[in-house]
């Protein structure tokens, strides 16, 4: 009995063509990609050494592993990131409230700087963040870092941590950062309550440190993004991305100038 299907014709050129390319796309692109995502990790390895993470409490007023406080004014929670120290308070008084900018500071090893708050980190000119306005019952959050820690090197924005959380491959890096234990972080915090002021001092203790995979590493998520900046330089991954880009084009003009010439046969 004789079939009835077609018989199956042989590849054309076009098709001949067409699977080269994809196969030349693939040899040159996926090798790219690689590099992209692999660059990153490595080079922060290489230059920047082994990652660490602290874990600290709340050492006074209270101690409390939870860093929450609360009195007849105020409650308040705080949670510690590498670039600065988030809070949350919550104003309990019977009178508006307000944090005095002006007089709040940071001490690291006892060496005491002013702040920058989250609406600041990136403002060159303002030295003092505005102050809100908190009515009773009413909430705020904010972040504070050392307002030298935040800078511009030219050619992007950097924060610097609180503490060292990279040892640069270095074993007396190492130490120090391993040192850590034991050693403390204060935050003056004044707030005007009405017509008075009640200045609260809080102070945090790193109870211990461990290194980690920089894969499960991920900057602080509430860093506002930085403001747009002229590159004078490309970056690595500025060059990468632009010859994957260039290849696809290129792959793609060939394929779409190879088909121009082959007619469709039907």
């Amino acid at each position: 009995m004789l079939s009835n299907r077609a018989p199956i014709s042989p590849m054309s050129p076009i098709s001949r063509r067409t699977e080269t390319m994809v196969r030349q796309t693939l040899i040159l692109v996926l090798p790219l990609l690689l590099l992209v995502g692999c660059t990153a990790s490595s080079r922060l390895q290489s230059t920047l050494g082994n990652k660490y993470q602290y874990s600290i409490s709340m050492f006074a007023p209270t101690k409390s592993k939870d860093m929450l406080f609360r009195d007849d004014q105020l409650i308040i929670q705080f949670r510690m990131d590498n670039p600065g120290i988030r809070f949350q308070i919550q104003n309990i008084s019977p009178t508006d409230m307000r944090i005095d900018w002006a007089h709040t500071s940071i001490g690291i090893h006892n060496a005491y700087s002013p702040v920058r708050n989250i609406s600041t980190i990136y403002d060159t000119t303002a030295k003092t963040p505005p102050g809100q306005l908190v009515p009773p019952l009413g909430v705020i959050r904010d972040a504070i870092l050392p307002r030298g820690n935040t800078y511009f090197d030219g050619v992007q924005w950097r924060v610097d941590d609180l503490l060292p959380t990279t040892d640069a491959n270095s074993r007396a890096m190492k130490n120090n950062i391993m040192g850590q234990v034991g050693s403390s972080i204060d935050v003056v915090l004044p707030l005007e309550f009405g017509s008075g002021v009640r200045t609260y001092q809080f102070t945090f203790s790193v109870d211990s440190v461990r290194q980690v995979a920089w894969n499960d590493y991920g900057p602080a998520g509430w860093l506002p993004p930085q403001p747009p900046v002229r590159k004078l330089h490309q970056s690595v991954e500025d060059w990468v991305t632009a010859a994957i880009l260039a290849t696809g084009f290129l792959v793609v003009l060939r394929y779409v100038t190879a088909a121009k010439k082959t007619p469709v046969v039907e």
